[in-house]
């Protein structure tokens, strides 16, 4: 299901969408993150200042420890370390000064001799820091934070030694520092809620910690993580961890104390997270629900809009072409051909819809072409085969029927030439020796005819003096001609060239051309036979002043059995096969024949044959 689901170019949109909030949801976590170390940078310079401040009163504190010794060690009760004169003064001065914890006297064997506060026995404090430097030096000196033994608190303590006149130690007066002042301190500066303060020494141990004070001075801190950040980042720096009371919290810390100190002691301000980084959280909350909003927005409009400029037109695009991978060509999307990628794609799709129809309508089209054809090469077989029978009918009769024609012309001659028969005899034996030979003729026609159809035609060419033959065919028809009172003129050119010609099939040409000029020319009339070079041809024409012929009988003059519908009432009659056959005989030796002719203008009928020789 989530696979179909993110399949759909809808649910890629909103993918799309989402991806470009993420940039933003970057840029928000790292601008959070940024507040984060700008607080975290704050709160260490919050530890740094209140560092700063501790050191600035801790210096005055040391400075007034140094005066208050020095003035104790002109003392002579104090000088010479007498108890009952140490018990008067030092619980009076302890009153007066609330800031120590105790003030003493120490002898040269490291033993306290008396002190502000009572003690229960003796104490030795030979092994301090502050009692050795100031046995060493000669000169006040600063010991380490320490728990005091006889106070009990995190003090620090200052020695001050005391010299005879011969500059041997008599004894060192001391004065212990409270650490309790560093509670005030944080209560002046004013923490965070739920914050801690704490002062370790370097060994981890707590000097003073706010709130809770009384509970954890000289205990290790509890804070381990702290601790090795402290020694990691050498005193100075931040880090979050957890507290002994489970709440996560921000601690930043630096040094603590006087330069004369060193880095013996460090100040850590631990505040919780929830409150260090309360604004960056509350700003990170604003930022993501108004990111959130516009993530919604943005999703909305993807899903609107994609719907209604993009999905609707790729549904109807999906839908358009289904319908055209189903077969109906004519489907197209609907959608309008503007500037827009979908509109183009749509103008596209349609053109290529178009074109598949088109190009479906061709096919059909070339199919029904291609039976048509098919039928038509079927009846065309049909057709050559019923012409293939006719022809071998027609050869087939023709042969039957000259036989026994060519016995009654025989014996109709036989009886012409008896000069002993009636004269109507002789009238009724021309009428069937004329038609006879008409009937031949006809027979003639047609054979040849049928073989030209079968191809069985054979030329015998050989160099044939054209001139000559022309006027052997003109002198055979001349009688004939001039019995009708045409007159037969020749114009046969000067040394025509010899044609590559059958010499029996052009006597046939010419005799079929002047016979019809003679039958369609009235009585009176003029024929001429010219001859002429004519570009690798010899050209003969075959004129006459006859009836002529209509465009109309033009267009159909070389069709089988055709009759000019203007026939002179001399014509006679006719087979209709003579010009056909006349053009096939042209037509077999390479040449053509046209015909160029008006009614009451006479007739010229031309034809051309392959000269053998081209003259220069």
């Amino acid at each position: 299901m989530a696979r179909l689901f993110f399949s759909s170019l809808r649910a890629r949109l909103l993918l799309l969408v989402l991806l470009a909030v993420i940039p933003a949801l970057g840029l928000t976590l790292y601008t959070n993150l940024e507040e984060r170390q700008l607080r975290k940078a704050q709160v260490q310079e919050h530890a740094l200042r209140l560092s700063r401040i501790v050191s600035a009163d801790h210096e005055r504190l040391i400075e007034d420890a140094r005066k208050l010794l020095a003035a104790l060690s002109r003392l002579p009760g104090v000088r010479d370390g007498k108890r009952a004169a140490c018990d008067a003064l030092f619980p009076d001065l302890l009153t007066r000064h609330s800031s120590y914890a105790n003030l003493g006297v120490i002898g040269a064997d490291g033993n306290v001799l008396c002190s502000g506060l009572p003690m229960t026995g003796q104490v030795y404090v030979g092994d301090r820091a502050y009692f050795r430097r100031a046995r060493e030096t000669r000169d006040f000196a600063i010991g380490d934070y320490q728990i005091g033994r006889v106070t009990g608190k995190a003090t620090l303590n200052f020695g001050y030694p005391v010299l005879d006149n011969r500059g041997h130690l008599q004894v060192v007066l001391f004065a212990a520092l409270d650490l309790a002042w560093l509670n005030e301190l944080a209560g002046r500066v004013g923490l965070p809620t739920g914050s801690m303060l704490t002062v370790i020494d370097r060994h981890g141990t707590i000097l003073s910690r706010y709130p809770e004070q009384a509970k954890w001075v000289g205990k290790p801190m509890p804070e381990s993580l702290v601790l090795k950040a402290i020694a990691a980042q050498q005193g100075n720096g931040t880090t979050e961890a957890r507290s002994e009371d489970g709440i996560p919290r921000l601690f930043s810390f630096a040094p603590f104390g006087g330069a004369a100190q060193g880095a013996n002691a460090y100040v850590s301000i631990g505040i919780p997270t929830a409150v260090a980084f309360a604004g960056a959280n509350r700003i990170l909350a604003r930022n993501l629900a108004a990111l959130g909003l516009v993530a919604v927005l943005a999703l909305a409009a993807a899903w609107v809009g994609g719907n209604l400029f993009i999905v609707r037109q790729i549904q109807a695009l999906v839908e358009a072409t289904s319908r055209v991978a189903a077969g109906e060509l004519g489907a197209r999307t609907g959608l309008p051909h503007g500037q827009g990628e979908l509109s183009q794609l749509a103008g596209a799709f349609d053109q290529m819809a178009e074109s598949l129809e088109r190009a479906h309508e061709r096919r059909l089209l070339e199919e029904e072409l291609r039976r048509k054809n098919y039928q038509l090469e079927q009846q065309n077989r049909a057709i050559q085969e019923a012409n293939r029978l006719k022809t071998e009918f027609v050869s087939m009769v023709s042969h039957e029927l000259r036989t026994p024609l060519t016995s009654i012309q025989g014996y109709a001659e036989l009886l012409l030439e008896d000069d002993q028969i009636a004269e109507a005899q002789r009238e009724s034996l021309t009428i069937v020796k004329k038609n006879s030979d008409r009937l031949l003729g006809l027979i003639n026609d047609l054979l040849d005819l049928s073989r030209m159809e079968a191809g069985k035609i054979d030329l015998h060419r050989t160099s044939l003096d054209l001139a000559r033959l022309i006027r052997e065919v003109a002198g055979s028809l001349r009688p004939l001609i001039e019995a009708k009172r045409q007159r037969l003129r020749l114009d046969l050119g000067d040394a025509l060239p010899a044609v590559w010609a059958d010499a029996d099939r052009v006597t046939q040409i010419l005799t079929n051309l002047i016979s019809n000029a003679y039958k369609y020319t009235l009585v009176e009339g003029s024929i001429t036979v010219a001859a002429r070079r004519d570009d690798g041809f010899v050209r003969v024409d075959v004129s006459d002043t006859g009836i002529g012929l209509s465009p109309e009988d033009q267009a159909q003059l070389f069709t089988k059995f055709f009759r000019a519908h203007d026939r002179s009432p001399q014509a006679g009659g006719g087979t209709g096969l003579g010009l056909v056959i006349t053009r096939s005989l042209v037509e077999l030796h390479g040449g053509r024949i046209t015909v160029s002719s008006a009614p009451g203008q006479g007739s010229t009928f031309t034809f051309s044959l392959p000269a053998l020789e081209v003259s220069a």
